[in-house]
């Protein structure tokens, strides 16, 4: 056996010994995942912390909410007896421009876009 033969498979004994122990290593990771797969519980404090940061989370979500539905059904409701008061029916301005908008639009070809802007607009 010459000496280039010998390097050759000295190399090649070497990677496939790494090969081996490198799949061993992860079957044996594999195993023991799955032999403390019933020990993955989190820590009470933990629990306790995160329940109580949602909950406050939950309350002021809550909280905005009801003070943006108060300020829409104030909103609503002014407009609704100033329109009472003047007793005509006015069109709104937006409608011509959104629609003003859609001829625009529709030359150009884009008429997803136009309707995201018209629901947002509403």
């Amino acid at each position: 056996m010459s000496f280039e033969e010998m390097v050759v498979a000295l190399v090649g004994s070497l990677g496939a010994f790494a090969l081996v122990g490198y799949l061993a290593s992860k079957t044996f990771g594999l195993i023991k995942a799955w032999i403390n797969r019933n020990n993955s519980s989190i820590e009470e404090e933990q629990f306790n912390r995160l329940a109580k940061a949602f909950m406050e989370h939950k309350k002021k979500t809550e909280n905005r909410l009801k003070n943006l539905e108060t300020i829409a059904t104030d909103e609503s409701s002014e407009q609704y007896s100033s329109s009472e008061g003047n007793k005509q029916i006015e069109a709104p301005k937006e409608n011509i421009e959104i629609e003003d908008r859609e001829i625009t639009k529709e030359q150009s070809g884009s008429k997803d876009d136009n309707n995201l802007q018209n629901m947002l607009r509403e």
